[in-house]
């Protein structure tokens, strides 16, 4: 079995989806043959199985909105995932990727190479034994292109007024946090504050919210920090020493019984010690489907990336998953959203979100 991989955004690759093509900006599909295989990585996971389906042409027609791509293959989807079903690169699968290629296996799937044997069955048999949505994705991919469309231009919006206010020299972490009592305005804890604003937030986007155990009988502004959290972790399947491990995560936002999102906030502790318990929880759940985010003060972004690069970290392939909030992005953020219960997905968070790619390059 033949198998290549390539990586893309959503949009695109829903483009791919609607009009069973693969395209390139060189002549590279001259070894491709009928009944290869490709497989598409969509945010770091597997998102749909591809047969090739005819010989190469070429074509000036507009398909995609980044580029022409005028060397073009057609292709036919034969398995794709909604982004809630998608197994991530990690695990056998990250392995599997290493096996080939090493840790820097994303050069690999830049240059589209054919995987050996061994690994393309490791690739296949994980994609195929996740639930097959391609029916859904079909009936409704105008909605799903047009909300991929959007997420994406927000996010690319957002990079562009970083990149922008950087280069003006202008501080974008100012905010007017939330007012606090008078009395409590010294003691207050950024750590809680952080926590307190994930709460909000989680609840906005219409998660329910986990607090750390240990920190589940702590207040803020005199009330309660776990008010209106939940009281006990649902039954996640899972064994019990992955359940307690992600019980002391600071945040974690749920949908359906099911973590989504867990945030570690590093505000005055060491960086490592947040990593360290997102590293374990790879390690113990590699499967598990949840965005990973360390929150901390803009000012401490170098320690992430400093902490990140530990050989530990590289080998699990926690920087690939971990992104990096400000506390002041973070403020900013809730200031905006507040009211609009029931019209926001969670996804909102990335909006402030950074990668560890990105991340780097801002700071290199």
């Amino acid at each position: 079995m033949r198998l290549r991989l390539t990586s893309l955004d959503e949009y695109q690759f829903l483009i791919c989806v609607k009009h069973q093509v693969w395209g390139s900006k060189i002549a590279r599909f001259g070894d491709w043959i009928i009944g290869d295989h490709l497989a598409f990585i969509v945010d770091r996971s597997l998102a749909g199985l591809a047969r090739i389906s005819g010989k190469p042409f070429r074509s000036s027609e507009p398909v995609w909105d980044n580029g022409l791509f005028p060397h073009r293959i057609p292709i036919e989807l034969t398995h794709v995932m909604l982004r809630e079903n998608r197994p991530p690169i990690l695990g056998p699968i990250r392995d599997a990727l290493i096996s080939t290629w090493g840790t820097r296996y994303g050069l690999g799937i830049l240059n589209q190479q054919i995987m050996p044997e061994h690994a393309s069955e490791v690739i296949i048999s994980a994609i195929e034994s996740c639930h097959n949505d391609l029916a859904d994705v079909r009936e409704n991919l105008d909605r799903l292109l047009e909300e991929a469309r959007d997420r994406r231009n927000a996010l690319l919006a957002n990079r562009q007024h970083r990149r922008s206010a950087a280069g003006k020299g202008v501080d974008t972490t100012t905010v007017v946090p939330e007012p606090f009592p008078e009395e409590t305005r010294e003691t207050e804890s950024l750590h809680l504050r952080a926590q307190h604003a994930l709460v909000q937030l989680g609840r906005i986007t219409g998660c329910s919210v986990w607090i750390a155990s240990n920190d589940q009988g702590r207040t803020h502004n005199g009330k309660a920090l776990s008010e209106g959290c939940l009281g006990k972790l649902p039954n996640l399947g899972l064994s019990p020493e992955a359940v307690k491990r992600i019980s002391f995560i600071d945040v974690l936002w749920l949908q359906h019984n099911a973590p989504i999102c867990a945030f570690e906030i590093e505000a005055t502790t060491s960086i490592y010690s947040g990593l360290l318990r997102m590293s374990d929880l790879l390690a113990l759940v590699p499967a598990l489907r949840m965005k990973l985010f360390i929150v901390a003060p803009k000012e401490r972004q170098d320690r992430v990336r400093a902490e990140l690069v530990r050989p530990t970290f590289q080998k699990i392939g926690l920087s690939e998953y971990c992104r990096f909030i400000a506390i002041e992005d973070l403020d900013r953020l809730l200031q905006k959203v507040q009211g609009f219960e029931g019209h926001l997905q969670p996804t909102v968070v990335d909006t402030v979100a950074i990668d560890f790619e990105e991340l780097q390059s801002a700071l290199d």
